[in-house]
């Protein structure tokens, strides 16, 4: 008997013309979600859903550490993989790890259905002992941290902790209608501070708040099964997000040299393949490999003006480092390690991750099925059919 799942088949490897998809840019991996990639004929086609069942914490820092998650299987790896896609097995758990990688970075986990309120109460806690450690550095984080909202948004997320156990409907409807409320001014709130960051610093709390307070008041509608106004608030957020975070990354991320990621400084932190996957993002235009030329060509000459030969350039900015300037320059190299890195790594996963929640709301609408109530499914399924921690489900119109 085949196993399914809300129209989806469960099976138990991606196929090699998947595999061979994925490898030639005819599909891409958004955290959970393979899709057909835009201007091919399965253009925003889902090709399969990948939800985790294991346990996932999402309790990362403020600023994801600089993560060695992908240097073992990465997305270049994809690229390396042999055409004859013989060890199916090895190259399905290959996919399945990017997919824990983007999970890992991102701070989120790839199911929306995981993201319940328990966790995101989680994440506040988390967040709010992270904020305490720098505010006495950060003036901005010193106010944020006074604001009556945040009060307000850790008692409702408490209030919520429980609400699947409440067995009376009405009283379980009324609590998720009165913290619905709640959340929806909050949301807005931390939705104009997020627009009117200044500082790195700044934008990426406020980031953390809009994310929590944006997926909780989702979650809160699609409880009430009020799954066509929960997909759309969803999609509303995840839009204004990304064209926030696009503005994070470029002000403050790759500001006015970004060519300095060429550099040898970042050769170990920031491989080619990270760098373009970065900017793809930061400019939403998909050139790939041809973003480092253009970044070569803001390069200086290797030649010096004077005719010598070989005048190196040890800067991590594009600028001559010198003796004399040498404390500054390390000090900027140290500022990107501690804070435009990590940044960059959980923006680029983060978005990839919200493309895998509308993915799921859209499931979700359509089978007019509450994110409880899948979960619930799901977690009957993974006992027998899970694959490395995932499921791996084929929509049934698919033909791939």
């Amino acid at each position: 008997m085949v196993e399914s799942l809300l129209n989806l088949t469960v099976t138990r490897a991606i196929p090699p013309d998947v595999m061979t998809g994925l490898m030639t840019g005819q599909f891409k991996l958004h955290g959970g979600v393979i899709r057909g990639a835009s201007g091919t004929q399965h253009a925003g086609q889902i090709i399969r859903h990948l939800l985790p069942v294991t346990e996932q914490t999402i309790g990362t820092p403020i600023l994801a550490p600089i993560s060695r998650a992908l240097d073992a299987v990465n997305t270049y790896q994809l690229h390396g993989i042999s055409g004859q896609v013989n060890a199916l097995t090895a190259t399905t758990q290959q996919v399945l790890q990017i997919a824990t990688g983007t999970m890992v970075l991102s701070g989120l986990n790839l199911a929306v259905t995981a993201v319940g309120f328990a966790v995101l109460n989680e994440k506040l806690k988390s967040l709010e002992g992270q904020l305490n450690e720098i505010q006495q550095e950060v003036q901005a984080i010193r106010t944020l941290m006074e604001l009556e909202e945040r009060a307000r948004l850790g008692a409702a997320l408490r209030d919520l902790l429980n609400i699947v156990a409440i067995k009376n409907l009405d009283h379980r409807h009324t609590m998720l209608f009165n913290s619905k409320n709640i959340l929806a001014p909050i949301n807005l709130k931390y939705k104009e501070l997020l627009a009117g960051a200044e500082t790195l610093e700044t934008a990426m709390a406020y980031e953390e708040y809009f994310c929590i307070t944006s997926l909780a008041h989702a979650r809160c509608l699609a409880e009430l099964k009020m799954l066509e106004m929960a997909n759309r608030d969803l999609d509303e957020a995840s839009t204004f997000w990304k064209k926030q975070a696009q503005r994070i990354a470029n002000e403050f991320l790759l500001g006015e040299n970004p060519e300095r990621f060429l550099f040898s400084d970042f050769a170990q932190d920031v491989p080619v393949f990270v760098l373009v996957e970065w900017l793809d993002f930061a400019y939403q235009e998909e050139k790939g490999y041809r973003w480092i030329d253009e970044l070569r060509e803001q390069n200086r000459s290797w030649y010096a003006q004077d005719g010598k030969i070989g005048t190196k350039r040890f800067s991590s900015v594009s600028k001559i480092f010198n003796r004399e300037n040498k404390a500054v320059k390390l000090t900027e190299l140290d500022q990107d390690r501690k804070w435009v890195m990590p940044s960059f790594q959980k923006l680029v996963a983060r978005s990839n991750v919200f493309e895998g929640y509308k993915a799921q709301y859209e499931l979700l609408e359509a089978n007019n099925v509450t994110p409880s109530e899948f979960e619930s499914q799901v977690a009957l399924l993974a006992q027998t059919a899970a694959v490395d921690g995932f499921l791996i489900l084929q929509p049934v119109k698919c033909a791939i």
